[in-house]
């Protein structure tokens, strides 16, 4: 039997188009979000909040790194957050437009392809540069907090290490996925060959 023809195709065109909408939503939510989150930093109030000042207080700030954008920053540290906040959301685009093709791939009923896999292997690697770039800023906020305790962060690690590993395991699974989907294509075209 062939691996494209699978009874189960059906039942995942049918979720897969629900899916695609609700990446086109987002895909919108995003890229609006990520515009007014960058004017909402770039018009907030001036302050005394430098970036080591801004990393070390996000190690004890319930809201995390969103939460202290809107307090008052100095200019340089406005401008530092106006490029990351427009990165963020960028490789958050990229990430749902890959996703969008990969789910129009499975809406029409081509789960195991080269294209499917080209999209994502896209979107696993925009999510391991996001993955790895949080651990390291939270990494390098938890050493400014140990160096500056006048600061007032926190030297607590357990966060980071129950954070980082709940990352790499979400990282490993979706690996996993993606390893699947190469098997499948690999053996899609050996049925492909034999008939």
């Amino acid at each position: 039997m062939q691996v494209q023809k699978h009874a189960r195709i059906a039942n995942i065109r049918k979720l897969s188009r629900y899916f695609l909408f609700l990446v086109v939503a987002m895909m919108f939510m995003t890229g609006g979000g990520g515009f007014v989150l960058s004017l909402m930093i770039a018009f907030g109030p001036i302050g005394d909040l430098t970036l080591t000042g801004f990393l070390v207080k996000s190690t004890v700030q319930d809201g995390g790194y969103f939460a202290l954008l809107l307090s008052g920053m100095t200019v340089e540290l406005k401008v530092i957050s106006v490029i990351a906040v427009v990165s963020f959301f960028a490789m958050i685009e990229f990430i749902l437009i890959h996703t969008n093709q990969l789910l129009t791939c499975f809406y029409e009923g081509e789960i195991f392809n080269k294209k499917a896999v080209f999209h994502a292997k896209k979107v696993f690697n925009f999510n391991l540069i996001l993955v790895g770039g949080g651990i390291c800023i939270d990494f390098l906020s938890i050493i400014l907090s140990c160096l500056n305790p006048d600061l007032g962060g926190s030297r607590e690690v357990g966060r980071f290490i129950g954070g980082t590993i709940d990352q790499l395991v979400w990282i490993g699974f979706f690996l996993l996925l993606l390893w699947s989907l190469e098997i499948g294509v690999d053996l899609n075209e050996e049925a492909e060959l034999t008939i």
